[in-house]
């Protein structure tokens, strides 16, 4: 058995290099004080990526998919928009039922269900595609997507105002792309990969010539096309916004992840510190965790003596991605937080953060072909915010900053773009959690890691309710805090007579 080694400092080793930030709570009282964020979404280039890129069209057929867990702000505010760039747009609505009160153990529960649904999805979206009575889908928040020859699929992350009403969904599309291309080169070019995180991750791996084509431009076609066959295209590349930091493909004779991975955040919720030992890129022994620790236990014991199609060797808890976020301004919603789509799903698209995923491939042939043939399939997760990611001995991230964003060619690229403010701040993270014993004073195990879920849950409705305290409360820098949503678009919105930079003195 592997030794469980908890982390533990003598002083908190970020609280100078990444101290928290929270942005304000900026009150949204109508649908048109959306309309800023959303007009630029619409004119956003398509892509099959995480960033939020409808590319409105006049005439367009649209299909818009919602369900009662959709704040009717956020969908009137899509239809205004919808109905502004002229397009011609039906509404989906689906009745989700009673929206859930979570905690961080129901990923397990979950995400079993959520592969099925997506496969229902796929199988909906397939026939949408043959019908041929829309143009575009505005639907679902991740995951995988079809082909899009006949019909293309864009994402519809906006549950609620608080996660629309962001900078960034006003950030400019040229600048979202060039940060994802300068971190996909160099882990696509790199050929040893090892991360590291304080809340216990230690992982290395290689990144072997033979996940990528010749010229390592882009990922093996004859991989890609086995593993991703209704789809190929989505994913012989990086996916904008979710830059593939592991290739989540398959070499079943080379597999060499090896080292542990620990955090206490999944997709769902915070969760009592979890540690995942790993050998040969399989999770071997899972300590700690909680009621997560135990019900991924139990599912690992159930199928570890069975063959997945596509897995290395047997059993589900095979690790398969350690995928990074771009954009510096996705932060953890507050308003409600964790219930319904109000969770840490979204966050895991912030710049320099990694999620680790394990289990089956999203949506791929292999999952789809094992949930046929009656067996468990999903994936489950751990998130890394303070990750360093070295490849061939270079930082990408650096203690969780993308090293992207200070790129002088990038920085140059954010001053074309400083109409309304230093173009700087395009490029500072507008959110950092404050974790007790890392970034802010305390005790990282007896204040925070054995609980996380109760200090998150504090720590959120301070920053929503007393915002102008939060930041002198925990230590954090105030330079990168304003209350003016117009600030970022160029107009009035939310909040009037807010005053920039000085809500936090």
């Amino acid at each position: 058995m592997n030794e469980i080694r908890i982390p533990q400092f003598d002083s908190p080793p970020l609280i100078d290099k990444r101290p928290p930030r929270c942005p304000p709570y900026i009150e949204i009282s109508s649908a048109d004080a959306l309309l800023p964020y959303l007009e630029q979404v619409a004119k956003r280039p398509y892509n099959q990526g995480l960033h939020a890129c409808w590319d409105l069209q006049p005439g367009e057929r649209v299909l818009l998919r919602v369900d009662n867990w959709h704040d009717e702000m956020v969908v009137d505010a899509s239809k205004k928009i919808l109905e502004k760039y002229g397009c011609k747009y039906e509404i989906l609505r689906v009745d989700k039922g009673p929206i859930p009160q979570w905690v961080g153990s129901d990923e397990v529960d979950y995400y079993l269900y959520r592969t099925k649904e997506l496969s229902e999805w796929m199988d909906e979206w397939d026939q949408i595609a043959k019908n041929q009575d829309y143009d575009k889908l505005l639907w679902g928040y991740g995951g995988p997507i079809l082909v899009d020859d006949y019909v293309k699929i864009q994402r519809m992350p906006f549950i609620t105002p608080e996660i629309l009403a962001s900078p960034a969904h006003a950030m400019p599309y040229e600048l979202l792309k060039a940060i994802d291309e300068w971190t996909w080169k160099r882990v696509r070019t790199s050929k040893r990969v090892h991360i590291t995180d304080p809340e216990g991750t230690d992982l290395e791996f290689t990144n072997h010539d033979e996940y990528y084509d010749r010229n390592r431009k882009n990922y093996n076609w004859d991989l890609i096309n086995k593993t991703w066959s209704d789809n190929p295209h989505f994913a012989k590349t990086y996916l904008p916004g979710h830059i593939t930091g592991r290739p989540w493909i398959f070499l079943p004779d080379k597999e060499d992840g090896n080292g542990v991975i620990a955090g206490t955040t999944n997709h769902i919720a915070p969760v009592d510190w979890t540690q995942l030992i790993i050998e040969n890129s399989k999770i071997v022994q899972i300590n700690e965790g909680g009621e997560f620790g135990n019900k991924l236990r139990t599912l690992m014991e159930e199928t570890v003596d069975i063959q997945y199609p596509g897995m290395p060797g047997p059993g589900l808890m095979h690790w398969w991605e350690a995928s990074i976020g771009t954009n510096p301004h996705i932060h953890r919603p507050r308003k409600d937080f964790p219930s319904g789509f109000v969770n840490c799903l979204y966050e895991r698209v912030r710049s320099g953060v990694i999620h680790i995923g394990f289990g089956t491939i999203i949506s791929s042939m292999d999952e789809r072909r094992a949930a046929r043939e009656g067996l468990k399939v999903g994936h489950w997760h751990l998130h890394l915010y303070f990750p360093t990611y070295m490849a061939d001995g270079e930082a990408v991230i650096k203690d969780g900053r993308l090293l992207a964003l200070d790129d002088p060619h990038i920085q140059k690229l954010a001053r074309k773009y400083g109409k309304h403010h230093d173009p700087v701040l395009w490029l500072e993270e507008s959110w950092i959690p404050a974790i007790p014993g890392l970034n802010v004073q305390g005790d990282y195990w007896k204040h925070y890691a054995n609980d996380p879920l109760n200090w998150v849950k504090t720590e959120l409705d301070i920053c929503r309710n007393w915002h102008h305290l939060f930041t002198t409360m925990v230590g954090g820098d105030p330079k990168f805090c304003n209350d003016d949503a117009g600030f970022w678009t160029g107009g009035c919105v939310g909040q009037p007579n807010l005053h920039r930079n000085t809500c936090c003195s």
